[in-house]
């Protein structure tokens, strides 16, 4: 599989920077978090039923934990040992047991939650004046990141927010962020320099309906082409493309601007190449690199992409690099706090936020 063609310096591309095997007390934490995840992943609604109820699930949580074990005694069993080699590892085991997908039940509910609320989502950014639209755009991606079923700070967070979009939009925190390009990215995007827009999404639901979407329709509306990578397999709730594509047909009946632009194909949607929330740049499909090539905006969103992978990646074009950090080491590993929204700017002529 090809690398992104936008890659400054691909030669020296890594896409994880945290190497578990030379440091013993990251390794120790993603491995016990890893090991920790397995409550989340058992208490998944699969029809009218748990995961962990479901004929094959003990054989693979022994095996998980067994691998995770193993791993801990010997970490130089593994030739490559990073988060993104960790994610792997759980999501082919899952496919292993049979396990395609089984958190398609949790994305399809809340994909109708948020679908619920889109018609007042977009209603009141249509109504907000052209100072304030930026940050509420900025403060609807970073509500629509809290839905992240790979963090347990998220999970619990997400769980408690009961009282819909806006309200987390309200919780977000209030500016400077830690990492706060937005007001030079404006400056930017107002010139009319971009015409293309190549956008790695996130997770269904709240995060790509009520949060990517408003955004990529702002875009859209400013002539600009959006093209949104999403991934070919299931991992966690990270959307599919094939997902996607139906979740755009749904999207097309509430909203006549998306629809048309999906009709138009200004709004398009590509296989990434991606399996993982993390993506390695490194390995992406044809078709993805082919988008590239002519983009000249590249949007990374979602701590797994932006944050944990390819934070520090420079790139030939103009990058956001947009998240809610919701795990400790990770906040940790940029010097910032849990729940801190991230807006980082890297602008192609290295005059970007650093």
């Amino acid at each position: 599989m090809p690398a992104l063609p936008l890659l400054k310096n691909p030669k020296s591309y890594v896409a994880c920077t945290q190497d578990l095997h030379a440091d013993a007390d990251a390794r120790d934490y993603w491995i016990t978090l890893f090991e920790h995840h397995l409550d989340a992943l058992a208490t998944l609604p699969v029809g009218q039923r748990q995961f962990q109820h479901l004929d094959g699930y003990r054989a693979f949580a022994e095996d998980y934990l067994a691998g995770l074990d193993a791993l801990r005694d010997a970490p130089q069993s593994w030739n490559e040992l990073t988060v993104l080699a960790l994610t792997q590892y759980r999501d082919q085991l899952l496919r292993q047991y049979g396990f395609n997908d089984p958190f398609h039940d949790l994305k399809q509910r809340e994909n109708d939650r948020a679908l619920a609320e889109l018609p007042a989502v977009l209603h009141e950014i249509d109504q907000s004046n052209f100072e304030t639209l930026p940050e509420r755009m900025a403060r609807g991606l970073f509500a629509g990141n809290l839905f992240d079923m790979g963090s347990h700070a998220a999970i619990a967070a997400f769980e408690k927010a009961g009282d819909g979009f806006a309200a987390a939009c309200e919780r977000v925190k209030s500016r400077p962020w830690p990492f706060d390009g937005l007001d030079d990215w404006c400056d930017r995007f107002l010139t009319g320099k971009y015409d293309k827009c190549l956008f790695f999404v996130d997770n269904a639901g709240p995060d790509i309906l009520l949060g990517v979407l408003p955004f990529c329709r702002w875009l859209l509306e400013s002539a600009v082409e959006v093209v949104l990578a999403a991934n070919g397999t299931p991992s966690l709730n990270d959307i599919t493309v094939d997902e996607l594509h139906a979740l755009l047909d749904r999207v097309g009946q509430i909203d006549a601007t998306l629809r048309d632009h999906v009709r138009t194909r200004q709004l398009r949607v590509v296989e990434s190449g991606c399996t993982s929330p993390l993506i390695d740049l490194r390995h992406l499909t044809d078709a993805c690199c082919a988008e590239a090539r002519d983009a000249n905006l590249l949007v990374l969103e979602g701590m797994g992409r932006a944050v944990e992978s390819n934070f520090h990646t420079a790139f030939a074009v103009d990058c956001l690099k947009i998240a809610l950090v919701k795990d400790e080491m990770v906040a940790r590993s940029i010097g910032v706090e849990l729940f801190d929204p991230i807006f980082r700017f890297d602008a192609d002529d290295e005059e970007g936020l650093e």
